[in-house]
């Protein structure tokens, strides 16, 4: 039987959580609550009730379907109660209103019916950085290609259609593609955690419709070189996948990323901003050994401090230390006579493969530069001798507009400059930034297992250059 007694709700307030509210009601008598709660609306009926010899329609009920009741968070009979309710899906509208007890008796509620809305988090769009790249490795044997063989960056971005490449084929060769991406995704408002994210990518072209395709941690540093497919090559941990048969063309695919991905999103590190740069189109090798010596001259854009360079080098035999050096300019765009910042790495260490490699040097002194002055990066080999050298990878055919290399014979006494030759050379500011870097990777590049023949798993996708509504995003959901 029903006690004579009866609850008023005076007061109820909410707490917004990442995944549901914290529901806080206060009621004028010490009691202990039950929520009911419905995702359908619950039809509200007044019944007479007889005052005075007259029926009123003044009793109201609440007719409520596939309820569910959840109990207060405190024990005992109190005047606030806590209500938690967690897993609640975004836009979902729930129903709700409390009854409960006093020692024990059921009483009757006047609380009125609550709605409650659960809105969806923001949500953030980051398109990627413009420098894009994917890497090429292609061997007769799998082990061979798979731990990058001459990997060859491309530097067109597949124009003009501007589309990267995820790829992995047995023909009579095994031909590996991966995409390397990078989002400038720190500008997320501080204090905000990421509870959710995907990668799009607008898929123009499906060739190869074999296997899974997989998001993996990107390890490199700014901008992309070859020498960053072994780095990535031991990062085997998938950030979220989608199957390749999935893959729609003409539209934007989206891959969750599970926990690791989101763990994996603005993660600091120091990083090189690249200012001027010139790596397309090798064509040359430039000797240095002893007195021969070559020097390549940039102008930069923009004032900043120089604290790194990435120079392709490989090596003929022993050539010993190698110094590489910045210096001031002459007229002409060759070393003058003031040695800015030097650093020595060992030549031994260089590789000797056709094209060579790319090597980053840190200076051990960062060098300020000014916008529109020019200086000289310069190479030398002072043990070196013409069958024990260092060659620098370079090209003939005046492809770098802001310098050019010089020559010297005679250890700097003189030096003759070549307007149509360039040195491979990057050079940049290490500055400690966030972001969020992703390398794309087949079933077989990501396990490691042989492909059987005929395999073929390849899909093209836009890059940052096709622009608005067709390059990469990563979307990121905030609590």
């Amino acid at each position: 039987m029903v006690s004579e007694c009866f609850i008023s709700v005076r007061d109820v307030q909410q707490f917004k959580l990442p995944d549901g509210y914290r529901i806080v009601a206060v009621t004028d008598i010490p009691c202990h609550l039950w929520m009911r709660w419905s995702i359908v609306k619950p039809q509200r009926h007044s019944q007479p009730v007889l005052k005075r010899g007259l029926y009123l329609h003044a009793d109201v009920y609440l007719c409520f379907v596939a309820y569910h009741d959840n109990e207060q968070e405190e024990a005992g009979d109190t005047l606030i109660h806590t209500f938690i309710k967690r897993n609640w899906p975004h836009c979902e509208t729930r129903y709700f209103h409390f009854w409960g007890t006093v020692a024990g008796n059921a009483c009757r509620s006047t609380t009125a019916l609550f709605k409650k809305h659960f809105t969806a988090p923001p949500t953030y769009d980051y398109p990627p950085l413009y420098h894009n790249r994917h890497l090429y490795s292609n061997h007769g044997t799998w082990a061979t290609a798979r731990a990058g063989f001459n990997p060859r960056k491309d530097g067109n971005y597949q124009r003009p259609n501007d589309f990267l490449v995820v790829r992995t084929e047995r023909v009579a060769t095994f031909h590996i593609i991966r995409p390397y991406l990078n989002f400038d995704s720190q500008t997320l408002p501080a204090g905000k955690s990421v509870i959710a994210g995907s990668l799009g990518l607008y898929v123009l072209n499906v060739p190869g419709n074999e296997g899974t395709l997989h998001i993996t941690k990107g390890l490199w540093d700014e901008p992309v070189t070859a020498s960053d497919w072994v780095l990535q090559t031991g990062e085997t941990t998938s950030l979220g996948s989608i199957a390749q048969n999935a893959l729609v063309v003409g539209q934007y695919n989206w891959i969750d990323l599970n926990q690791d991905g989101l763990d994996w999103i603005n993660q600091k590190a120091v990083e090189p901003n690249q200012y001027e740069s010139y790596d397309w189109r090798k064509s040359a090798y430039f000797q240095i050994y002893g007195s021969w010596q070559w020097s390549q001259s940039f102008t930069p854009l923009t004032a900043h401090t120089l604290t790194s360079l990435k120079l392709r080098l490989k090596r003929v035999g022993d050539p010993g230390d190698v110094l590489v050096e910045i210096w001031n300019t002459t007229p002409q765009d060759c070393p003058k006579d003031t040695l800015l910042s030097q650093k020595m790495i060992p030549g031994i260490f260089l590789s000797t493969a056709v094209w060579g490699d790319w090597y980053q040097v840190d200076l051990p002194t960062p060098v300020p530069l000014l916008a529109g002055v020019a200086y000289a990066i310069r190479v030398r080999a002072l043990g070196g001798t013409s069958t024990k050298r260092v060659e620098w990878i370079g090209n003939t055919a005046s492809q770098y507009p802001n310098g050019k290399a010089c020559f010297t014979m005679n250890g700097g006494t003189s030096w003759t400059s070549y307007t149509n030759y360039d040195c491979y050379f990057i050079e940049y500011e290490s500055v400690t930034v966030g972001g969020t870097k992703f390398v794309l990777r087949t079933s077989p590049d990501l396990s490691g297992v042989e492909p059987p023949p005929a395999y073929h798993q390849e899909a093209h996708f836009y890059s940052a250059q096709k622009g608005t509504g067709k390059y990469p995003l990563l979307k990121l959901t905030l609590d």
